[in-house]
């Protein structure tokens, strides 16, 4: 096999790009992670076409640097997916991911191999969970049931047999994804019982791509609170007022102080004493993960609210990056208006901007950021930001943020 010359090895780069794979319920269920590599004498190579090319060495910098990953500082105690490179199907498996969590995407065509289901119940017993793209329950296809723990199934290839195909995957044990065009195609996929959705028109794309929502009572009382901690001069007595007229917002905060994270020698009873041990950024976390109303799945929402949050003021430098960052993740997670949130919330006419054009600098951070998180490398770096370093930075807020959301989250 030809490889990279050595000194060409150790300047490779690359950029690590996560998406969620969600179920009909929009709970997400694992993360799709993919690597792309800055090459020395080239452009960021999309490491997916790459190895559909054939191109061997590239492949073999691609597998050294998803043994590198902390997949399971990305997937949590989700699935992590990830595409196979020829030396994973050869068993050279990434060993971070959470155990049995490891999902090996296998090349289209993986079944047509001489060898298939040898080299398909080796995976298996070394550990991974094995994913067959474009289902259609081709013999071929079939006789590698047994071995697999997803199917995924192409709007493209027509939805007609989708039904039978579920019916068939399921009787096997096996869960079915599906690759939607349109979001129209949800509806089908939920009437032939599909499991979950991967990419393209399944990834929740924002309050623009659905029914908006209203807010509950509890949720506007959310945002009023956060409204008072976003002042420049934050009264805590204040946000404690509003927080005692939400209940479950008492009790979340009086537990949270009380717990263990803070090791405090006497108990605090009063959200008062609460708010001002806290203080701003860690009540303003709290209300955020009240905000999304504590449904299944929320720790997900807020880990990605506060990636995107932490991402942002960490590219700007600017504390109302973090702002601007929150309120653009927590509009997409609610369903609703952006101005119903930032009217509410009453931010800066800059933070505003920010949000809802991407103007300013601020804006020019969360529009980097939002195009690191759809893979988008071109605009990244039209933003005037490195891919690789933008990459960096968000897989770091990604580890801080999973502890804090964790901690926050109901259990």
């Amino acid at each position: 096999m030809t490889t990279l010359p050595v000194e060409r090895e150790a300047a490779v780069r690359s950029s690590v790009h996560r998406e969620a794979v969600r179920d009909l319920e929009d709970r997400v269920i694992g993360y799709s992670v993919t690597v792309s590599l800055d090459l020395p004498d080239g452009p960021v190579t999309d490491a997916i076409g790459a190895l559909a090319a054939g191109s061997t060495e590239i492949a073999e910098a691609l597998h050294r640097h998803y043994l590198d990953l902390d997949l399971a500082g990305l997937g949590a105690d989700r699935y992590v997916f990830v595409p196979a490179t020829p030396a994973m199907l050869d068993g050279s498996l990434p060993t971070t991911a959470a155990r049995g969590r490891l999902v090996v995407d296998l090349p289209s065509g993986f079944e047509l191999g001489p060898d298939a289901e040898r080299r398909a119940r080796a995976l298996t017993a070394s550990g991974a969970v094995l994913a067959l793209p474009s289902y259609r329950g081709t013999p071929e296809q079939d006789a590698l049931l047994p071995c697999l723990g997803f199917v995924v199934v192409d709007a493209a290839a027509g939805f007609e047999n989708l039904a039978a195909l579920v019916a068939r995957a399921h009787r096997a044990e096996v869960r079915v994804l599906a690759r939607l065009q349109d979001r129209s195609d949800r509806a089908v996929c939920a009437d032939a019982r599909v499991d979950g959705l991967r990419g393209g028109a399944g990834e929740r794309g924002g309050a623009s791509g659905r029914e908006h929502k209203v807010l509950r009572p509890g949720q506007l009382q959310c945002l009023a609170a956060l409204h008072l901690l976003q002042q420049e001069d934050v009264t805590m007595s204040k946000v404690a007022e509003v927080i005692d007229t939400e209940p479950v917002l008492t009790v979340r905060v009086l537990h949270l102080v009380n717990s263990g994270a803070f090791a405090l020698r006497n108990r605090v009873d009063t959200v008062r004493q609460a708010v001002v041990l806290l203080g701003v950024r860690e009540v303003t976390t709290l209300v955020t993960a009240l905000t999304l109303d504590a449904r299944v799945g929320a720790m997900d929402s807020l880990w990605h609210i506060l990636a995107r949050a932490l991402c942002c003021e960490a590219l700007a430098g600017d504390p109302a990056a973090y702002t601007a960052g929150m309120l653009s993740a927590l509009i997409d997670e609610l369903g609703v208006p952006a101005d119903v949130v930032l009217e509410a919330v009453g931010v800066s006419s800059v933070v505003a901007d920010a949000v809802r054009e991407l103007s300013g600098e601020l804006g020019l951070a969360l529009a980097a950021v939002l195009a690191h998180e759809r893979r988008d490398l071109e605009t990244v770096a039209a933003c005037g930001y490195d891919v690789v370093d933008v990459s960096d930075v968000y897989l770091r807020c990604l580890s801080e943020a999973l502890g804090t959301a964790r901690a926050v989250s109901p259990a």
